[in-house]
């Protein structure tokens, strides 16, 4: 006899909610029953658009009435930690969006709360569950640039396709532009995307912590340019194009450095990519948005090099992005391998490999680069009390 498919409520239902559903819905064991947004009418476009059975307005009343198994929160990060608490509470397993929090603090009481709850918890930390950044982490775990030494992370400009693949979508998203809301005080946009990047830092850095980080900041002038049209992000006054960081281990240091039209300056290769520095080898791969990699005049993916030896291309073609003009899918590959984790771990009753510890962990590192970026030095990570907020007066 099958057993039952584990049943879903998806609240928040912006951007990546439909990437998310796309990975409970390709799941043999998985399905979504129910869906919530405080906007009814949104609730009930998504909810008819997917042939979703049970709609509310209320993330209270889902969680009593609705026979769901998971609760996948999408909602705004000033949110993550109170729906996470209350879910746990409900006995129900997490799917929660990054950033999981805007505080170590805050975090940690949503970590205890599923600790005591008995039930799992994954961080959508969409970056780790990327397939060229995982087939990444398996060359390096075989030994084949040997011992992983330097992490260069590089970040161009995102282009949107002409015809992004529709998705059901707030009508604005000015939260990410709130102090309080977003988390990140005055640099909302370098805390809700610096967690990707640690994230990657530490993944392709097997069994290294990062400890200290030190951010350059340069003040920018001209007109002021806007995003991608899904985004509300437009020029900061003051960028951070530049942070290094140094692991526990002092053999092993990283920097990642920003171009693109958002601080005025260009690159040439798009979106996020990575270059992993080992002592036999190097492996370039790209990641969300990433275009431009190319070996013998032909768009790649992943490349290997290695002492002595020809390099090694890969290609990992799934269909192509749903947002961005890009040679990889990120939309929605990343998202639908992090839900699809989830239901694997609840199945298999296994450990979650990216837990709401590492997503504090995540935000800790975000607010040192804040941090740094305010006093002028570099700043340990353990220097960022439980307490500190980016956003506080």
């Amino acid at each position: 006899m099958r057993p039952e498919k584990i049943k879903v409520g998806i609240v928040g239902l912006g951007l990546v909610s439909a990437s998310h559903y796309k990975g409970y819905a390709g799941h043999p064991g998985a399905e979504v029953t129910a869906v919530c947004d405080l906007e009814g009418e949104r609730a009930e476009r998504f909810a008819s658009a997917f042939g979703i059975p049970q709609v509310y307005t209320s993330y209270d009343e889902m969680l009593e009435k609705a026979h769901i198994d998971v609760v996948d929160i999408a909602t705004p990060t000033f949110l993550h930690v109170p729906m996470t608490v209350k879910a746990a509470r409900a006995g129900k397993h997490i799917h929660c969006e990054k950033p999981f929090c805007r505080s170590v603090g805050e975090g940690l009481t949503a970590c205890q709360a599923v600790r005591e709850s008995g039930v799992k918890l994954v961080v959508s930390e969409s970056y780790v569950f990327i397939t060229s950044r995982m087939k990444a982490r398996q060359l390096i775990e075989a030994g084949e640039i040997g011992r992983p030494l330097q992490v260069r992370q590089r970040l161009g400009p995102w282009i949107e396709r002409e015809r992004p693949v529709a998705h059901i979508r707030p009508a604005e998203r000015t939260w990410r532009l709130d102090a309080e809301k977003s988390g990140g005080g005055e640099y909302p946009w370098i805390f809700d995307h610096v967690v990707h990047f640690f994230a990657t830092a530490e993944y392709l850095m097997p069994g290294e912590v990062v400890s200290e980080v030190y951010a350059v900041t340069s003040t920018v002038h001209g007109t002021a340019r806007a995003g991608a049209r899904h985004d509300p992000y437009s020029t900061a006054a003051i960028d951070i194009p530049i942070y290094t960081w140094k692991y526990e281990n002092p053999d092993c240091q990283g920097l990642w450095a920003r171009a693109e039209r958002l601080n005025g300056k260009y690159d040439y290769m798009r979106g996020f990519s990575t270059t992993i520095i080992g002592d036999r080898g190097v492996i370039e791969v790209l990641g969300e948005g990433g275009h431009n990699l190319l070996w013998d005049g032909r768009q790649q993916h992943l490349i290997l090099h290695r002492e002595s030896k020809e390099p090694v291309c890969f290609r990992f073609d799934e269909g192509g992005d749903d947002v961005w003009d890009s040679d990889i899918c990120y939309y929605s590959q990343g998202h639908i391998s992090s839900t699809r984790h989830l239901i694997d771990c609840i199945r298999q009753d296994t450990q979650p490999r990216y837990s709401g510890e590492d997503g504090v962990h995540a935000v800790q590192c975000a607010l040192a680069v804040i941090l740094s970026a305010q006093r002028g030095r570099p700043v340990r990570i353990g220097e960022v009390d439980p307490d500190y907020t980016a956003y506080a007066k």
